[in-house]
C-alpha cells in the first residue's frame, strides 16, 4: 500500500531527486541521500520515535516513551521546553509569576509524573481580588450582579454531574467515542441551549472566565467542546472536591527544565522541521530540521513520528499532508489566545476587571463579548496584571496587544479607572498561545469527524497528541499520553 503524496510534495521531491516519478514513493535512504547532497554539512540522527513539539504534550510523551524503552528525539522551535507554560521572573524582586499555565489538577499519572521529574509540589495560593464588570468597548461599568457563591457552586455541581456521565466518551481520549448515530444529544446541542436545559445560569460566568472564554464562542459551539475543555475533573477542583498542584518552587517552568535535563542531548531546541517524508505502513519518517539560531541542518530518521503541535495548515506545511489528512484538519476551527503580564498605574491594585457587554446587565447570564476581545485584567501582585486576549485564527500578537492598550484607554476615558495621562500599557511579558481548542460542527460530528480524526493514528507512520486530539489542559494531555498514545505507539513496533 502506498501513501498518497500531494502534488506539491512530489514536485519538491523531484527537484531534490528523491523520486523519479509521481507514482513512486521515496525511501528513507534515498531521502537522506538527497538531503545530504543538498545540505552537505547536515548531520544525521536516528531514533525509534521523533516528537515534534516540546510543549506539555510532547515533553510528557517523550518521557513516557523513554520509560517504555524507546529512544527519542524531541524537536522544539523555542529556546526551552514547556510551550505556553509562561513563567516570568521579576528582575528586581525575583518573584515568579506564572501567566500561562496556572495549576495542575490531580488526574491519572500526575503525581507519578512529578515524582519522575523530581518535582516537589504544593497546593497553590490565590490572592484576593475585587471584581469589576465593564464593557471594554465603551469602558463603562455595567449593572451586572454576580450570583452568590452558594448558588454558583450549586449550578457548577449540576454541571459536574452531567459532564461526568459522558466523560468516558472523550476523556482522556476519544477511544470510546460512539458511532455518529449514537452520540448523545447533550453533546451535540449548542452549549447555550445545554446551559438552559440544565439551568446553569448561576455558574456561567465561572465557566466563561475559568476556561470557556478561550473558545471564543462558547455558547454557540457543540456542548462537547466545552465539556472537553472544562471537564468534570476541572469542575471538581473549583468545587473543592479534588486537589490541584504547583511546583514547590512556585515556578511551573521547572517542570520542563527537569524534562530537558532528563532527556539531555535528545532535545533539539530552537529547531523547526522544514521538509519531511512520511511512509505508509509504519515504514518510518525522515525530517529535515533547521536550527533557527545557527542555521545548521540535521537529518532525523525514525520509525515513528509523534506530532505534538496543533494541526493547522501553517504548522503542517512542512509535513506535506495528503488528502486523507487534509480532509480531517480542514474541518477544524481554532480560536487564538494571547496572555500577557502587564502593568499600568491606573489599574486598581486588587482589581479583577471582567469584560462583559452592556447586554449582560440586569441578570443576563448569557451575554459575552464578541471576538476579538480582552477577557479580563487580573491583579496578580506587585502591580502586575494578567491579561487574556482572544480572537480567531490569524489574530496576531500585535493586534492582541493593541486591543489591550485600547481597553485601558477606554476604561480611563469613561472614568472607570484613573486617567492614563498618556502613559501606555507596560508589557512585562507576552505569550502567543496561537491556535487552540480545535473544534468542528454538529454536522461534522454526525458525519463521523471524530472517527476520521482518530483513524489518522498510525497513518503514514505518524501519531498525534495535543489538544486537538484530547484537551488543552496539561494534566488531561498527560493522562491521554499515558493511557492512550504511548501504549498505541509502543504496540506499533
Amino acid at each position: 500500500m502506498f501513501s498518497r503524496i500531494s502534488t506539491a510534495a512530489v514536485v519538491a521531491q523531484l527537484a531534490m531527486g528523491v523520486v523519479a516519478s509521481p507514482c513512486k514513493v521515496p525511501t528513507i535512504n534515498s531521502t537522506v541521500a538527497a538531503w545530504q547532497a543538498k545540505y552537505p554539512g547536515a548531520t544525521v540522527q536516528s531514533a525509534d520515535v521523533v516528537i515534534v513539539g516540546g510543549g506539555s504534550s510532547g515533553s510528557n510523551a517523550a518521557i513516557n516513551l523513554v520509560d517504555a524503552g524507546k529512544s527519542i528525539l524531541l524537536i522544539e522551535k523555542k529556546a526551552q521546553l514547556g510551550g505556553m507554560v509562561d513563567s516570568f521572573t521579576d528582575p528586581t524582586t525575583g518573584t515568579v509569576y506564572d501567566f500561562g499555565v496556572a495549576t495542575f489538577t490531580n488526574l491519572t499519572g500526575t503525581e507519578a509524573y512529578f515524582e519522575r521529574l523530581g518535582i516537589s509540589t504544593k497546593s497553590p495560593t490565590f490572592g484576593a481580588t475585587t471584581p469589576y464588570y465593564v464593557d471594554f468597548t465603551t469602558g463603562q461599568t455595567i449593572d451586572y450582579v454576580a450570583p452568590d457563591v452558594v448558588s454558583e457552586f450549586a449550578a457548577l455541581g449540576v454541571y459536574h454531574d452531567v459532564v461526568a456521565q459522558y466523560q468516558d466518551l472523550f476523556f482522556p481520549s476519544y477511544a470510546n467515542w460512539p458511532a455518529p448515530e449514537d452520540i448523545p444529544e447533550d453533546l451535540l446541542m449548542p452549549f447555550g441551549d445545554f446551559a438552559v436545559k440544565y439551568n446553569l445560569n448561576d455558574t456561567m460566568l465561572l465557566l466563561w472566565a475559568g476556561i470557556g472564554a478561550g473558545l471564543a464562542d462558547m455558547l454557540d459551539l457543540p456542548a462537547l467542546y466545552v465539556m472537553q475543555t472544562f471537564g468534570a475533573p476541572t469542575a471538581a477542583v473549583f468545587l473543592g472536591t479534588d486537589v490541584q498542584y504547583v511546583p514547590e518552587s512556585g515556578r511551573n517552568q521547572d517542570i520542563y527544565d527537569a524534562v530537558a535535563s532528563i532527556l539531555g542531548d535528545a532535545v533539539m531546541l530552537n529547531s523547526m522541521v522544514t521538509e519531511s517524508v512520511r511512509l505508509a505502513n509504519n515504514q518510518g519518517v525522515a525530517l529535515l530540521v533547521e536550527n533557527q539560531v545557527s542555521g545548521d541542518y540535521t537529518i532525523v530518521t525514525a520509525e515513528r513520528l509523534v506530532m505534538a503541535i496543533e494541526p493547522t495548515a501553517s504548522n503542517l506545511a512542512p509535513f506535506a499532508t495528503d488528502s486523507t489528512e487534509s480532509a480531517v484538519f480542514n474541518k477544524g476551527t481554532w480560536s487564538v489566545v494571547s496572555t500577557g503580564l502587564v502593568q499600568h498605574p491606573s489599574l486598581p491594585a486588587d482589581a479583577l476587571i471582567y469584560n462583559l457587554p452592556a447586554s449582560a446587565a440586569n441578570g443576563n447570564d448569557f451575554a459575552y463579548p464578541e471576538p476579538p476581545f480582552v477577557d479580563y485584567f487580573e491583579a496578580v501582585g506587585d502591580g502586575y496584571f494578567q491579561a487574556i486576549v482572544v480572537g480567531w485564527e490569524g489574530f496576531t500578537v500585535e493586534e492582541a496587544q493593541a486591543l489591550a492598550q485600547d481597553a485601558i484607554e477606554k476604561l480611563a476615558d469613561a472614568g472607570t479607572i484613573d486617567p492614563t495621562n498618556g502613559v501606555p500599557l507596560t508589557i512585562a511579558a507576552w505569550s502567543d498561545h496561537g491556535p487552540m481548542d480545535m473544534r468542528s460542527t454538529k454536522e461534522d460530528l454526525q458525519a463521523g469527524f471524530i472517527q476520521d480524526q482518530y483513524a489518522l493514528q498510525g497513518y503514514r507512520s505518524t501519531y498525534w497528541t495535543g489538544a486537538a486530539f484530547s484537551n488543552q489542559l496539561s494534566t488531561y494531555l498527560w493522562a491521554y499520553n499515558l493511557e492512550y498514545l504511548v501504549p498505541l505507539v509502543v504496540a506499533s513496533f
